[in-house]
């Protein structure tokens, strides 16, 4: 999964960079000039940036060289070809010579203090794994801040997802009970290498993008407990209607269908056991995400039937949830009045996929027998 490769180091880092910056290229064009400033001015000074080109597209390699070449000895470009978030990371950090390793995407922007604050918390507070931060949401230039000191997981079904499993962790001599658990923003995350080596790095099951943090993080977690710094240290860019497109060609309803389960059952994999209280985790956890995938078939006109079936499964997962049970009443009203019941906008245009069949919605978010 990780390789060793020698390259150039940064010109304002010691013989060995103690933090690696590791920032991963894919179609962030001109806004990476910005990524790349932000790593370079950090007023800690000894890291070195790691830039990852994952199949980039032309305008952000070239972007990427310019900074080589500037800084020839303080920015490194490696490359990644297959594609994926994991894939990506993992090779960044494979890459790494520093002992700690910072993400940070390329279309987003480091505080100048983020390293130092970071480092200065990781090193002063026993038993973490990881170190993260608020973050602000600005506007696509970056000139605008549409909400600041985001400090809660977004959306609300991650923060939902996150609670239920807090539950994984059960209190211990050792162990805060899922307590510091969280789901931070990647570009916030700090943590040891050699932890992140220890857990295997990133599951590249789960390229090329989606729920990969997730899963990383519930392993880092397992290793140690989290620590969230409470001041923004990052600017998190509201994604562009072109990069949203990229991610919609990438993945369909039913293939984010299917990878969502696949999240799931890695998870079971990773953390699965036959007691009652960690089979009523997952079976929380199926009904989520039951309830939450049928909202987007019940936007369909064809989708209904489909749509009801997993509002019935996710009810027969956890039959208590309240929140599936209101939904499960409005599903039984005139399919022409859910726009306004549901929310909907409007319903989604075209037919059903062709793959979104009664078979598919039963197979999901099923425990191995």
């Amino acid at each position: 999964m990780f390789s060793e490769i020698t390259n150039d180091r940064n010109a304002r880092s010691m013989a060995t960079p103690e933090v690696s910056i590791v920032i991963t290229l894919y179609r962030e064009g001109d806004l990476l000039r910005e990524s790349v400033d932000s790593a370079l001015s950090q007023t800690f000074d000894q890291c070195e940036i790691v830039l990852v080109d994952n199949n980039a597209d032309p305008l952000t390699r070239s972007v990427a060289k310019e900074f080589v070449a500037r800084y020839p000895r303080s920015v490194r470009l490696v490359h990644e070809t297959v594609q994926g978030a994991c894939s990506a990371r993992n090779r960044g950090i494979a890459e790494s010579r520093g002992r700690f390793v910072a993400f940070l995407d390329g279309d987003d922007l480091a505080d100048p203090q983020r390293i130092s604050l970071q480092r200065e918390r990781f090193l002063s507070t026993s038993g973490l794994s990881l170190v993260s931060g608020w973050y602000d949401r600005v506007s696509m230039d970056n000139k605008q801040v549409v909400r600041k000191d985001v400090s809660a997981t977004e959306p609300v079904i991650w923060l939902e997802t996150q609670r239920i499993l807090k539950n994984l962790f059960p209190v211990g001599p050792e162990s805060g009970g899922g307590e510091t658990l969280h789901f931070p923003l990647t570009s916030t995350t700090f943590f040891e290498r050699e932890t992140a080596l220890a857990v295997g790095g990133f599951d590249t099951r789960l390229n090329p993008r989606w729920f990969e943090d997730i899963e990383f993080y519930l392993r880092m977690y397992a290793k140690g407990e989290f620590y969230k710094i409470p001041q923004s240290l990052a600017r998190y860019r509201i994604a562009s209607p072109e990069m949203m497109e990229v991610k919609r060609r990438q993945m369909d309803r039913v293939g984010f269908l299917l990878h969502m389960d696949r999240f799931y059952q890695i998870l079971w994999e990773n953390f699965g056991q036959s007691s009652p209280a960690v089979v009523k985790v997952f079976h929380k956890l199926a009904a989520l995400w039951l309830r939450h995938e049928s909202l987007t078939f019940l936007q369909y006109q064809e989708g209904k039937g489909l749509g009801v079936r997993m509002l019935d499964r996710s009810l027969h997962s956890d039959p208590l949830s309240i929140e599936s049970w209101k939904l499960r009443l409005k599903a039984e009203l005139p399919h022409s009045s859910y726009p306004r019941m549901f929310w909907f906008d409007d319903f989604i245009p075209g037919p059903l996929p062709s793959a979104a069949t009664r078979g598919l919605v039963d197979s999901v978010f099923q425990l191995e027998a």
